[in-house]
């Protein structure tokens, strides 16, 4: 039988390694202009890869092709953050009806204590823009479990970590207006039992 030098081993493990090395892809930072659909199926999607990997230099546009529904099974919760230099932009692409992202099934009830069911939640996020991305309560909530009791909710991350210098516009946020009992105490106390777009000085988790 032939033998194999220990040189020729040592060179052919180099080689596994290096091939093997090679097949490896590390997560990048987002940059540049992403796409809905394209490069996410969702706008979930997009903030959880988001939240994953973060916004690289130059900051991050995300596309979302006019016209574009998603229905939510949870909400959406924005970890991320953005910087002056690197901001984070959802907008609308193209001619056509604004981007629509309808609501899940909610569990909390509007007026119990420190109770809320947001659809977009934001935790010490900033720089963010959205521009031309509705928000609209599902058909099938016809409670005031069910139903939201906020559409775009800006929160604390932790501390005095709290979201700053972001920007909502040209988007429409339809809520349920039967959904009205104010909350009665804690964080949101007095709020209206549905809210498009809320800016609470406390942690989102404090309010389930």
């Amino acid at each position: 039988m032939k033998k194999i030098s220990s040189f020729a081993t040592r060179r052919y493990l180099v080689l596994v390694t290096a091939l093997l090395l090679g097949t490896i892809t590390f997560a990048q930072p987002l940059t540049g202009t992403r796409t809905i659909p394209g490069n996410f199926a969702s706008i979930a999607a997009a903030v959880s890869a988001l939240n994953t990997n973060g916004v690289g230099t130059g900051g991050v546009i995300i596309n979302v092709a006019a016209g574009h529904t998603e229905t939510l099974t949870a909400a959406i919760i924005m970890t991320a953050t953005g910087t002056a230099a690197n901001p984070i932009i959802f907008q609308k692409n193209g001619v056509g009806a604004n981007p629509v992202i309808t609501a899940f099934s909610g569990s909390k009830l509007a007026g119990s204590i420190d109770s809320v069911d947001v659809m977009w939640a934001f935790e010490g996020s900033d720089y963010i823009t959205i521009n031309g991305i509705n928000l609209a309560e599902a058909f099938a909530n016809t409670t005031p479990t069910t139903q939201m009791e906020v559409g775009l909710g800006f929160y604390k991350a932790n501390g005095d970590n709290g979201c700053n210098n972001n920007t909502i516009q040209n988007a429409t946020i339809t809520l349920n207006r039967d959904n009205s009992t104010a909350s009665a105490a804690g964080p949101r106390q007095n709020a209206a039992g549905s809210v498009a777009i809320e800016f609470v000085n406390a942690a989102r988790t404090s309010l389930s």
